[in-house]
């Protein structure tokens, strides 16, 4: 078995979705608060985030009695709802927080790794294992990072526009995986019924 594989790499990084923290690091920047420190802490506290995840969350099927199917339709679900929110463009205005710690929190989660990220990562825990989704995860929040670097060295010449309708195109990729996961959900729960 491959223990990188690019193609899970790139679902993982279009999924945790660096260009929608954008208008978060923007309005750091605006009330003058350090973007590079925001930036560099929000994506090492994700990244610890979704590693913890990795390596707990298949546990958590035993402790809460449920299947990975049934796993997969309710992340899919969230998955869906989060996609729909991206494509519609949905601002979330955090623009009143003046705090850095504050700002680094909501970065790091819900914005990086948040409920979707969370389940697509025990999901794919348990279906490859801990030690293959780790290191997709770590390459993954390399590229996550790469993007926090450029936006936080060029935050001023950034065009906003830009970084929306990527964001919007992330968001109809996130609805097709989120569309499958249910769908594998749905198909496995038919099956053992």
């Amino acid at each position: 078995m491959n223990i990188f594989d690019l193609a899970l790499v790139i679902q993982l990084f279009i999924l945790i979705n660096p260009l929608s923290s954008f208008p978060v690091l923007l309005a750091a920047y605006k009330n003058k608060i350090n973007v590079r420190k925001v930036a560099v802490s929000a994506v090492i506290i994700a990244f610890l985030v979704a590693i913890i995840i990795a390596l707990i969350g298949p546990y958590l099927f035993k402790l809460f009695g449920i299947n990975i199917d049934s796993f997969r339709i309710a992340g899919g679900i969230v998955l869906l709802l989060l996609g729909l929110d991206n494509i519609r463009g949905k601002k979330d205005d955090r623009s009143d927080i003046k705090k850095t710690d504050a700002l680094i929190s909501i970065v790091a989660t819900p914005l990086l790794t948040g409920p979707a990220v969370i389940s697509f990562i025990t999901i794919k825990a348990y279906e490859i294992g801990r030690v293959s989704i780790v290191s997709n995860i770590f390459l993954s929040f390399i590229l996550v990072a790469i993007v926090f670097t450029i936006f936080s060295f060029s935050i001023s010449k950034i065009n906003g526009k830009v970084i929306d309708v990527s964001s919007r195109i992330l968001g109809l990729f996130l609805t097709a995986v989120a569309i499958q996961m249910m769908a594998k959900g749905i198909q496995g729960l038919i099956a053992v019924g």
